[in-house]
Parts: C-alpha cells; structure tokens; sequence
C-alpha cells in the first residue's frame, strides 16, 4: 500500500457518509495524488465541486490512474531484470502519476 493511498484510506475513514457519498475512495486517493496536498483540504476541495465538475474530474484523474499503470508496466518490461525491483513500487506509480498529471517533466 502507497502512502498517498494509506493516507487516503486514513482519510476516508474519517469522512462523513454524506461525504462519502459524494466521494469515493478512488477519487480521493487521485486527488490526493493529483494536488499533493493536506488530505482535508483536498476533501473540502472537492465537496464543494458540483456534480458535473465532480464527475468530470474523477473520470479525468482515473483515465490518467489507467495511463500510468499501462506506462509503469511498459517501462518495467523494458527494464533488465537487475534494475526493476527498485521501480516496481506503487510509489512510484504515484510520483509518475503527479507529475503526468501535472504536466511535469518525468526524468
């Protein structure tokens, strides 16, 4: 379990079910991933985004979650064998994620 994802489970737990039905644990943990910021920041952030804003960024932040997994997986099966246990984390994942997302340069 990453820490970005054991810090939104943290969070998520805390959560109200009206917030809860607002906001998925999926969408949280990208967001949190996404904006790389206080957890309840980011939930207030979110629970005053209207619905259509809402789905719209939870579709955008998964579409991304699902590029990075394929982009991870490809990169790994490139890498020699003796190399990729270091990269093979979620962690890493969520660093490649975070700055995809945010347009930053992966080096």
């Amino acid at each position: 379990m990453t820490e970005c994802y054991r810090y939104a489970v943290d969070t998520y737990e805390q959560m109200t079910d009206d917030a809860k039905a607002k906001i998925s644990l999926e969408l949280l943990y990208n967001a949190i991933c996404y904006y790389h910021g206080d957890a309840e920041e980011i939930v207030q952030k979110l629970l005053r985004m209207d619905q259509p804003a809402l789905s719209k960024l939870g579709k955008s932040l998964a579409d991304m979650r699902r590029h990075v997994k394929k982009l991870h997986k490809a990169t790994l099966a490139a890498m020699p064998a003796s190399g990729r246990s270091m990269f093979a984390t979620g962690e890493v994942e969520d660093i490649i994620f975070y700055r995809l997302s945010n347009g930053l340069e992966i080096k």
